[in-house]
């Protein structure tokens, strides 16, 4: 599902319905949120006529010239729900087939800062309700000073910290953006001329699990002074998976078994290359097994539950369970624990999170907190050596190619233009000094250096992290 909102700053100029089209026409959206459309009673009624049979709308009347939200959507996608409760917000909820309901908040905060008030205080309530929320928009002020350029020098006012406050108090998360940095220019000249990243997409840790490869794009500033934000919940290209050794498997006996067998085969080499290719030979093994003996512990748990279900339910009807009922009950109930171990052993590691110790049942937090890295972590496009950006997996990937390519490519004629300055003859290593340097490692300084590695820290190429030696 793709969702739109514009700023539009007025929709009753001649500008506004060409560039309208033309942005449905290009980027299909299923939802649109209007903000600032100057419209109300007769001049709303003649917009929605020339909008066509294709949308449903809901708007907030201006008031005068200042303000007014317009929500569109297409007929026929979902079931939706629209309502408000103030201005500055409208509110709809989403229910599509097969698929759990979420909120959409469209957002058009005023410029008073005290009335914006009501508005944290009212996203904030439709946050605490637990339903999976996004919420874009206007909100007419700025988190730091990284997001405006020119005019006046950025000072924290009491309305940026309020602002900040309210986005630390509800826990939403801000989607990121490709494309422009700033979604408003104020359109003046010279040293008058001011940026600032006004319009935005936040989202509650829930909404990012319905839609993990969620992406938003500044589009460019046409027939209006702010950018219109795209938000796309598709999901993207799937990416192929290097080996990772998981935590989950040192519970399983099989797993210890399966690389003191792959460490006892015989290779010949020297010891980095037997190492290199008893590794390899584990992960080959491991790999195997993880397909054919763990499977998908997400899976599987929920087949236990399904079997604790139907004994629970027999002894509902029968009054008793026979011994050997009772004695598989009991094994299912022990199997569900350690799933449901494994699952938090699982996103503990996949989050990468070194601050909270396992054993709390925090499998919710882990998860969230891997899901959010992964989309802070996405690379959505790339500016070229000519400064240009580009978007796509091809074209981001051809970038990175010719980067290191460049980089690392050694030049057929060294540049003597440059030369290296020459040694500093006051500077020299003493003899005890280099016999120290070049002496051989030893195995205790190896098992040092390798014990005193965080556990969960991020593998290798090899996909082996400390914990596994």
């Amino acid at each position: 599902m793709r969702i739109l909102a514009w700023n539009c700053r007025g929709a009753a100029k001649p500008s506004f319905m060409s560039s309208f089209k033309r942005l449905v026409q290009i980027h299909c959206p299923e939802i649109c949120v209007l903000s600032e459309t100057r419209l109300s009673g007769e001049g709303l009624a003649r917009l929605r006529r020339r909008l066509g049979r294709d949308w449903e709308t809901y708007a907030v009347e201006s008031q005068g010239l200042s303000g007014g939200i317009l929500l569109l959507w297409r007929r026929g996608v979902a079931t939706f729900d629209v309502f408000h409760n103030c201005s500055q917000q409208v509110v709809m909820v989403v229910s599509a087939p097969d698929a759990p309901p979420w909120v959409l908040c469209g957002v058009y905060a005023s410029t008073n800062y005290r009335v914006r008030r009501f508005l944290w205080q009212e996203i904030a309530s439709l946050t605490a309700q637990g339903v999976p929320t996004v919420v874009v928009g206007d909100f007419n002020c700025i988190l730091s000073s990284g997001d405006k350029r020119g005019g006046v020098a950025f000072t924290d006012r009491v309305d940026r910290r309020e602002f900040r406050d309210f986005v630390s108090r509800t826990g939403l998360v801000d989607l990121g953006y490709s494309g422009p940095q700033f979604t408003w220019c104020n359109n003046q000249l010279g040293s008058a001329r001011v940026w600032e990243r006004l319009d935005r997409a936040f989202a509650s840790p829930d909404w990012f699990l319905l839609f993990p490869t969620c992406r938003v794009t500044h589009l460019p500033r046409i027939a209006s002074d702010h950018c219109p934000l795209l938000i796309s919940t598709s999901l993207g290209p799937r990416h192929y998976s290097p080996f990772r050794f998981d935590k989950v498997w040192l519970s399983y006996p099989q797993s210890w078994d399966i690389v003191r067998d792959a460490w006892r085969l015989p290779v010949r080499g020297d010891a980095m290359h037997r190492v290199s290719r008893k590794l390899e030979l584990a992960k080959r093994r491991l790999r195997r097994w993880n397909r054919e003996v763990v499977g998908d512990i997400f899976r599987r748990v929920e087949g236990v539950e399904t079997a604790i279900s139907e004994l629970q339910s027999k002894e509902d009807l029968e009054g008793t369970l026979s011994t050997n009922d009772m004695s598989d009950l009991r094994g299912l109930l022990a199997t569900h624990h350690s799933l449901l171990r494994q699952h938090e052993i699982f996103w503990r590691q996949k989050s990468r999170v070194q601050w909270v110790r396992e054993g709390d049942r925090n499998t919710s937090f882990f998860h969230r907190t891997t899901i959010i890295r992964r989309q802070r972590s996405t690379i959505h496009s790339l500016r070229d050596r000519s400064g240009h950006r580009v978007e796509g997996e091809p074209s981001i990937r051809q970038i990175l190619l010719d980067f290191f390519r460049t980089r690392w490519t050694e030049e057929e004629e060294s540049d003597d233009s440059n030369p290296l300055p020459p040694p500093r003859v006051d500077v020299r290593i003493e003899d005890d000094e280099n016999a120290a340097l070049v002496r051989p490692v030893s195995a205790q300084e190896v098992q040092e250096a390798v014990w005193a590695l965080a556990p969960d820290k991020a593998p290798g190429p090899d996909g082996f992290p400390p914990f596994f030696f």
